[in-house]
């Protein structure tokens, strides 16, 4: 565009939208295809038609003679600047961005109420939003999002419809409006706050601009349905997280239901192309983590369930579990400040919301219905994540079905069947060590060596419990089962406890600080189940003494060295130095004895 003083405002306009229109293919149709070694290389040409535009314009707004409305030209000089900014911004030109936008939100916000106008500011907003965001500022950035938003609400109350600017420079009378020009980027406002309240740890009100940019993706229909349904199924994990269950529920039944009708349109196309087989390998991955976000559901209603009857067991008939005790303060009106309202009101659900409940579990029965649904959504993961393919997940969710047997045992009232469901969960795990490498996997393989010390330990309890209830002499075979227990528990303890250890077999000094509770909760089992081995002669019950001190002495130098351990398990390391103190005891004692023998 080549300003002359005689031009008229057709000219000026006429010349606008052509090159705005080279602007448009160059960024919607060539800039994808840009060369690797030079990516920006259209969007660098962009930015010099735009820059020559905005030169013209500028120099149109200072001239009072070429008989344009001047509402018109603030409008094609905002989107140049709104294009310029962006572009100053994807090419990493940061200062420069915010400069140019902060240009044109000046520009704009007199006429931010003009159908011309509204929905370029919008944009505007949400850049200069994005700009502070990436700084992690986000106070800031929250502050042009609200803007932003407050915009939209001012708009809509005027009844008046957006223009775009390509309707705008038609040489017509006729101009329509479209409702879309203002929600698309007020959905993107509505996801940005998300991401900022995120950032500032209002995780609530995130999870409630979430929901409400998930629905109004549904409510106008754009969306990509995988990527729709991982973000719902993702949500679902924060409500669960806090007992919400109803909300957790609703969001993953939305997100299968959401599957199944993208999967019936995959169906209908019986084509191998690269393309639809690439759409047909994400939807069997993405299915197949909405399928662990069921899974964990239910283990989290299973951990609540039994979390709350052990806490207070005689006070059990006021359960809440759709986070209506959890306060919202909604000086922003996001949802009406109800929690309860953050369903999809539009769309079917009531498939998947039947198969599980979202109560929290008194009975074994209700305990078995959660859990059967765990076992389905865990093998249709597992059809996806398998052994031979992705080994790191398929651990994942082996350990998420020994946990799910653990809750259901939890739930058993009969001791017997309760060892065996532990005695699954054993078979399960041991099944992953017999092919695991520890070179490779080795934050996996101490995991799983943890929880089989654990679960050793479980069972040695019941089988303790029934002897005591017998009130009988122990029969040889449960005094060997009672033994082998104690060793397979301290055994994988050990292995845990080693793979810790350096080269020389030593503890570090100081621990971190997730491993501290961990390790001292090892070496606590360890001296526990070692006191429990029945042996049969004097110098075996030494070795087994001596094996418990051991252990008790090391969580008590673990805490002498750090103090941030000794504060972690002051109530143990209380336990710990008072066994330090007896088993010396005991030890010189059996010594004694022993020697009298000879």
């Amino acid at each position: 565009m080549i300003f002359t003083a005689d031009m008229t405002a057709k000219e000026i306009i006429n010349d606008f939208k052509e090159t705005y229109a080279k602007v448009r293919k160059l960024l919607d149709e060539d800039a994808p295809n840009d060369p690797e070694h030079e990516p920006f290389l259209s969007k660098y040409k962009v930015k010099d038609l735009l820059l020559k535009t905005r030169d013209v314009l500028k120099i149109v707004t200072c001239s009072d003679t070429h008989n344009i409305n001047g509402l018109i030209i603030d409008a094609m000089l905002g989107v140049v600047l709104l294009n310029i900014g962006i572009i100053d911004m994807e090419t990493d030109d940061t200062p420069s961005s915010q400069k140019v936008l902060t240009e044109a939100e000046e520009l704009l916000l007199p006429n931010s109420l003009k159908p011309e106008i509204v929905t370029t500011l919008i944009n505007i907003e949400n850049n200069l939003g994005i700009i502070w965001s990436n700084r992690d500022e986000p106070e800031k950035a929250k502050s042009y999002l609200l803007k932003s938003k407050e915009i939209y609400e001012n708009f809509k109350c005027t009844l008046q419809m957006p223009v775009s600017i390509e309707q705008l420079v038609q040489p017509s009378d006729d101009i329509t409006g479209d409702i879309m020009l203002l929600e698309k980027p007020h959905t993107l406002t509505l996801y940005y706050l998300a991401q900022v309240y995120g950032s500032l740890k209002e995780n609530l009100k995130s999870a409630v601009y979430c929901h409400i940019t998930l629905r109004r993706q549904l409510q106008y229909n754009v969306f990509d349905p995988v990527d729709w349904a991982l973000n719902s199924a993702t949500l679902s994990q924060f409500f669960a997280e806090r007992n919400g269950f109803f909300q957790s529920r609703h969001h993953l039944a939305a997100a299968s239901t959401i599957l199944d009708k993208y999967e019936e349109k995959l169906l209908q196309n019986d084509t191998n192309t690269e393309e639809m087989l690439a759409k047909k390998e994400q939807f069997n991955h993405r299915s197949a983590d909405v399928a662990r976000c069921w899974a964990k559901y239910c283990i989290f209603l299973m951990t609540a369930s039994k979390t709350r009857l052990m806490d207070d067991p005689d006070n059990i008939t006021d359960a809440i579990t759709d986070l209506s005790d959890l306060q919202l303060e909604d000086n922003e009106n996001i949802c009406g400040g109800d929690v309860k309202s953050l369903i999809f009101p539009d769309l079917d659900v009531s498939k998947y919301e039947n198969q599980v409940g979202d109560q929290f579990l008194l009975t074994y029965q209700d305990a078995r219905e959660v859990f059967l649904n765990c076992q389905n959504w865990l093998n249709k993961a597992k059809q996806y994540y398998n052994a031979e393919t992705l080994f790191s997940d398929y651990i994942k969710l082996v350990q998420d079905n020994s946990q799910a047997y653990s809750y259901l045992a939890f739930f058993e009232e009969d001791d017997e069947r309760r060892a065996k469901m532990h005695k699954r969960r054993i078979d399960i795990l041991e099944d992953v060590t017999k092919i695991i490498n520890p070179r490779y996997y080795l934050s996996n393989c101490q995991e799983l060596w943890y929880e089989l010390g654990e679960i050793y330990s479980d069972i040695l309890d019941i089988k303790q419990d029934k002897v005591n209830k017998s009130n009988g002499i122990p029969t040889p075979h449960i005094l060997k089962k009672i033994n082998m227990l104690c060793e397979k528990s301290i055994e994988n303890y050990d292995r845990f406890l080693e793979s810790i250890k350096d080269k020389n077999g030593v503890l570090p000094l100081k621990l971190e600080d997730n491993l501290i509770r961990p390790v001292g909760s090892a070496y606590a089992f360890i001296g526990r189940n070692s006191m429990k081995r029945i042996a049969l002669d004097k110098e075996t019950q030494m070795s087994h003494v001596k094996k418990s001190l051991d252990s008790y002495q090391a969580i008590v130098d673990i805490c002498t060295n750090d103090e941030i351990a000794a504060k972690m398990m002051s109530v143990e390391l209380s336990l710990c130095q008072e066994m330090v103190k007896i088993l010396p005891i005991k030890l010189k004692k059996l010594e004694t004895e022993l020697a009298a023998q000879i």
